[in-house]
Parts: structure tokens; C-alpha cells; sequence
């Protein structure tokens, strides 16, 4: 048998024979050892395609991760203009708040401006209601005086019938005991002659009568359209009250509006808190995925080994893509906070909003009712103007009315008072005892008579008079008129004590008037079993101080007291004694007409000041006046 080797390459050689067994034994171990480089070559082979297929693997993971990376740069750019977006937007929602707010505050002060305006409205309204009510008192008092004139006049009337058929009757006595006198006949053409003027003058007083009773019912007229005036100002006041109602209903439903508004914000939080707990939860879930691919990287660096600058780079980029995701995280809880703070502020500023539109629909019904109130007001203003004027040609009328009393009345009752006196100075022996009585009753009616023409011409002078103030001396004009009462002192024995009385800025003539009437009350009305005792004082005191809404707190006035020992008054009259022709005694127990207090009153008013009174019965009374010092 032929023995070959084979050479490096590959050339086969014949060998010796003697080697044959040696060199199949080295060929067989040669074998072996080829069949095993092969299998390590293509263990090696595979091991290569393995690495080429995972370096393949890691390439598009690399590629991947650069592909998510540049989304999540992207990604990041976006979040951070919409960051920027929002912060704009922030911004803007602050400004707007900011404005929100300020016509807020706004519009909170113009809600005071209109309810001070409404309180001011409403105090003008009761302001003016309270002249009104003051405006019927003086008309019902007018009428009480037209009443009382009429009753007086009625009364002087009978006395003038029943003193004319007494001369009728004296006439045909001296007629039938003088026929044959011809001076008893010229006395009795005399008489008849002034029986015919008193017939006149009787037509003239029920002429005037008549005017009166016109005027009264004229009165009665505006009284009654006083009236339905006033019922129709309380029919407007329950309406004001059924429109506050309304608003108060309106109110509570508001109420309940933001309590529900408060449950559904309560809602939301409870829903914002297990939203963050969630985001939490998802936190975790992240950092455990985290975890899990950081231990998938470092099985990667195991397995990946020789491939240390790809191992590099990807633990790099793993690095980088943590920090992309930590920040893409902080921006998402920064995303998730400002989309928080912008649902607050969304919130916040629908609430302004709601709060705003409320607040406008108020200011809108305050407006009207402000317009309602302005027309209510205008509307009282005119019906004030209207009563004003009718108040005023009232007064006119009035003053007419006494200037007629006062001066035309005068001259037919002296004529009375002369003729009286002719009669009972050369007639009174022919007179019976019954006709002497009947003069003495024309006497003092005619007395009466001419002391109230001469109260009405002081009450009259006190409304016409001019006013000139001037600062003066108390002392001089209470010394004045003590003087004038020097008679009345002495024969009650009074005593009139001046004690710390200041100078005052007064109308010299009235107030000497105002003195006169209240020693003289006092001196009138003084307990006959004591001595009259009169204290006069004065001092100037701020208004605060007085605590009477008449009166300014910020002004002095200057305080005057008249104090007597008198019987005084029930308390329950203090108001009634201010008031024209009222007296608390009949005419038997005290003389007078029950117009020097009003006159008192009206003088006091004139020097814009108040009086009040004050008493008991038989402990004396007090007068207190303050006018501006």
C-alpha cells in the first residue's frame, strides 16, 4: 500500500511504510483537532453573528434611543413653549385679575356710593315726610284757628243780635217815654241811624261769614286731597317693603347658590387629590421601570462586554435619556401644577365674573330704585312746593285775616266801647238792675275783644316783623321789662333773680317781647299763697351736647332758662301750650287770649332755635330756649 502525506499545501507526498501507523495516529489527532477548530470557528462564526446581530440590535436601539431622544428634545421644546405659553397666559389671567379686581374694588365703592346716596335719599324721605307731617299739623291747626275765629265770630255775632235788640228795645221805651221831646227824637234819629250802620256792619260780618265758610270747605278740600296723598305714599311705602322682601328672597337664594358652589369646589378638591395620587402611583410605576432598565443595562453590559465604546455611548445615552426623563417629568408635574393653577385662576376668575355680573345686576337694580327713588323724591318735591305754596297763600290769608282783625275790627268795637260808656254814663240811672248787668257783659266782652285784636296784631308783627340781629345784653332787655311789669311785682310780692346770663345774638324787639310773656305767665299763673319766685340764667353749650336732631352737634348755642314756683302743668299738655288760643284754665279763673306762649314759640323759631317746656302740677314750671350764640 502506498502511504502519502499531504503538505501546507495540500499536496499529498508518499511516505516510507514504516511510518504509517505513527502518521495515521497524528492525522487522526490532527482530525480531531481540525474537527474542533472548526467547531470553535464556527462556534466563533456564530459567536460573530450573534455579536454582529446584536451590535445590528444595538445600532437600531442606539438609533431608537437617538430617534426618542430628538422626539423628547422635541418634545421638551414644545413644553417649554407651552410653558412659555402659559406663563404668558398667566400673566394675562393675572392682569386680568388684577383688573378684575380693581373694578371690584371699583365697583364695592361705587355700591357704597349709591348706598350712602340711597341713605341719603332716604333720610331726605323721611325728612320730607316729617314736614309733611308737620305741614297737615300747621294746616289742621289753621283749620282748628278758622274754626275758632268762626265760633267767635258767631259768638260776637249773637252778642251784637242780642245788643241790638236790647237798643231796639231801650229805643221804643225812651220813644214812648220821650214823644214829646224833640231832642229825644233827634237822639233817637241818631240811633236809628247808627242801627242802620250796625245793620251794615252785620251784612259785612256775614259777608265775611260766608267768604269763611267758602274757605273752610276749600280747607276741607285740600285736606281730604292731603289725605289721599298720604294713602298713596303708604301704598308706594308697601310696595318699597314687598321690593326689599323680594330682595331678600333673591338674597337667600344666592346663598344657597354658593353653598352649592362651595360642595362642587369640594368635589373638585377630593378629585384633584386622588389625581395626584395617581401621579404618585404613576412616580412609582416610573422609578420601578427605571430600576428594571437599569438592571436591563447592566445585563446588556455583561452580555455586551467587547463592546465597550457602543457600551459607553449607550450608558451615556441612557444617562442623558434619565435626564431628559427627569426633566420631561419635572415638566409634566411643572405642566400639571400650572394647568392647576390655570383651572384655579379659570375658576377664581368665573367667580369674579359671576360675582361681577351679580354685583352689576345689583348696581342696576340699586340704579333703579335710585331712579324710582329720584322720581318718588322729585315727585314729593313738587307735591312739597305745591303744599308750600298752598301753605303760603294759607298764611297770606291769615295774615289778611288778622291785619283785618287787628285793624278794620278795631274801629267799629271802639265805637262799642264809646257808645257803651255814653250810655252807662248818663243813661245808667235810668237803667235796671238787669240792664246794668247786660252793660257790664258788653263791657267786658268788649275788653276781651280788644285784648285778643291786640295778641293777634303781636302774634301778626312776630311773622311780618323784619329780622335784624344784633348782639345784646340780656340783662338790659329783662330789666326793661320788669320795669313795665313793676306794678304786677309789687303786688305780688315777686322776686325775679338774673344769675350768669351771657350776651346773645337776638332781634332786639322780639325778644323783649319773648321776656315779657314768659315773667308775665309766671307772675299769672303763680300760687296765691306763695310769692312768685322767677330764675333767669343763661350759658353757652355746643350742640352735641343738647342731643336734639334740630339742632347742629358742631354749633354753640346759647342756653336760657326761665324758672318760676308757678301751679304749673300736667306734662301731658307741655306741647298743647304752644299751640294758638290754647288755654288750660277758663277765662273765669285766669284772663288772657292763650296766644303769648305761641308768640314765644314763633319768636324762638325765628332765631332758629327750639324751646321746650317742662312741668308739674304745683311745682312750678322751666323753659329752656337754645338759639344759635
Amino acid at each position: 500500500m502506498k502511504i502519502t502525506k499531504t503538505t501546507k499545501a495540500g499536496i499529498l507526498l508518499p511516505v516510507a511504510a514504516s511510518s504509517a501507523s505513527t502518521s495515521g495516529a497524528e492525522k487522526k489527532k490532527k482530525s480531531d483537532k481540525l474537527v474542533i477548530a472548526n467547531k470553535e470557528l464556527a462556534f466563533q462564526n456564530d459567536e460573530k453573528a450573534k455579536r454582529a446581530a446584536e451590535l445590528i440590535i444595538a445600532n437600531k436601539e442606539l438609533a431608537f434611543q437617538n430617534n426618542e431622544k430628538e422626539k423628547r428634545a422635541a418634545e421638551l421644546n414644545i413644553a417649554n413653549k407651552e410653558l412659555a405659553f402659559q406663563n404668558n397666559e398667566k400673566k394675562k389671567r393675572a392682569a386680568e385679575l388684577g383688573i378684575a379686581n380693581k373694578e371690584l374694588a371699583f365697583q364695592d365703592e361705587e355700591k357704597v356710593k349709591r348706598a350712602a346716596e340711597l341713605s341719603i335719599a332716604n333720610r331726605e324721605l323721611a325728612f320730607q315726610n316729617k314736614e309733611k307731617e308737620k305741614r297737615a299739623a300747621e294746616l289742621s291747626i289753621a283749620n282748628k284757628e278758622l274754626a275758632f275765629q268762626n265760633d267767635q265770630k258767631e259768638k260776637r255775632a249773637e252778642e251784637l243780635v242780642i245788643a241790638n235788640k236790647e237798643l231796639a228795645y231801650q229805643n221804643q221805651v225812651k220813644e214812648k217815654r220821650a214823644a214829646e221831646l224833640v231832642v229825644a227824637n233827634q237822639e233817637l234819629a241818631f240811633q236809628n241811624t247808627e242801627k242802620e250802620k250796625r245793620a251794615a256792619e252785620l251784612n259785612i260780618a256775614n259777608i265775611e261769614l260766608a267768604y269763611q265758610n267758602d274757605e273752610k270747605e276749600k280747607r276741607a278740600a285740600e285736606l281730604g286731597i292731603a289725605n289721599k296723598e298720604l294713602a298713596f305714599q303708604n301704598e308706594e311705602k308697601e310696595k318699597r317693603a314687598a321690593e326689599v322682601n323680594i330682595a331678600n328672597k333673591e338674597l337667600a337664594f344666592q346663598n344657597k347658590e354658593k353653598e352649592k358652589r362651595a360642595a362642587e369646589l369640594s368635589i373638585a378638591n377630593k378629585e384633584l387629590a386622588f389625581q395626584n395620587d395617581q401621579k404618585e402611583k404613576r412616580a412609582e410605576e416610573l422609578v420601578i421601570a427605571n430600576k428594571e432598565l437599569a438592571i436591563q443595562n447592566q445585563v446588556k453590559e455583561k452580555r455586551s462586554a467587547e463592546l465597550n465604546i457602543a457600551n459607553i455611548e449607550l450608558a451615556f445615552q441612557n444617562h442623558e435619556k434619565e435626564k431628559r426623563a427627569a426633566e420631561l417629568n419635572i415638566a409634566n408635574i411643572e405642566l400639571a401644577y400650572q394647568n392647576d393653577e390655570k383651572e384655579k385662576r379659570a375658576a377664581e376668575l368665573s367667580i369674579a365674573n359671576e360675582e361681577l355680573a351679580f354685583q352689576n345686576d345689583e348696581k342696576e337694580k340699586r340704579a333703579a330704585e335710585l331712579i324710582i327713588a329720584n322720581k318718588e323724591l322729585a315727585f314729593q318735591n313738587d307735591e312739597k312746593e305745591k303744599r308750600a305754596e298752598e301753605l303760603s297763600i294759607a298764611n297770606k290769608e291769615l295774615l289778611a285775616f288778622t291785619y283785618v282783625s287787628s285793624h278794620d275790627l278795631q274801629e267799629p268795637l271802639r265805637k262799642i266801647q264809646t257808645f257803651v260808656s255814653r250810655l252807662s254814663a248818663n243813661e245808667s240811672q235810668s237803667l235796671s238792675d238787669r240792664g246794668k248787668e247786660y252793660f257790664l257783659g258788653i263791657q267786658e266782652s268788649a275788653k276781651r275783644m280788644q285784648t285778643l285784636i291786640e295778641d293777634l296784631l303781636a302774634f301778626s308783627r312776630v311773622n311780618t316783623g323784619e329780622r335784624i340781629f344784633v348782639t345784646t345784653d340780656l340783662n338790659l332787655i329783662i330789666e326793661e321789662v320788669k320795669s313795665e311789669l313793676k306794678e304786677s311785682i309789687e303786688e305780688k310780692h315777686a322776686t325775679i333773680d338774673v344769675t350768669e346770663v351771657c350776651p346773645a345774638k337776638v332781634i332786639r324787639f322780639q325778644f323783649r317781647q319773648l321776656m315779657l310773656n314768659l315773667i308775665g305767665n309766671a307772675l299769672k299763673f303763680s300760687d296765691p299763697h306763695i310769692p312768685p319766685h322767677i330764675i333767669i340764667s343763661s350759658k353757652n353749650v355746643m350742640g352735641r351736647a343738647i342731643n336734639n336732631e334740630k339742632l347742629s352737634a358742631d354749633k354753640p348755642y346759647c342756653h336760657i332758662t326761665v324758672k318760676d314756683n308757678g301751679i304749673g302743668f300736667e306734662a301731658k299738655f307741655t306741647d298743647r301750650i304752644f299751640e294758638v288760643f290754647q288755654k288750660l284754665h277758663d277765662k273765669e279763673e285766669y284772663a288772657g287770649t292763650g296766644i303769648g306762649l305761641a308768640i314765644v314759640k314763633k319768636i324762638v323759631e325765628n332765631h332758629n332755635g327750639i324751646i321746650t317746656a317742662t312741668s308739674e302740677l304745683g311745682k312750678g314750671a322751666r323753659f329752656d330756649i337754645y338759639i344759635p350764640a
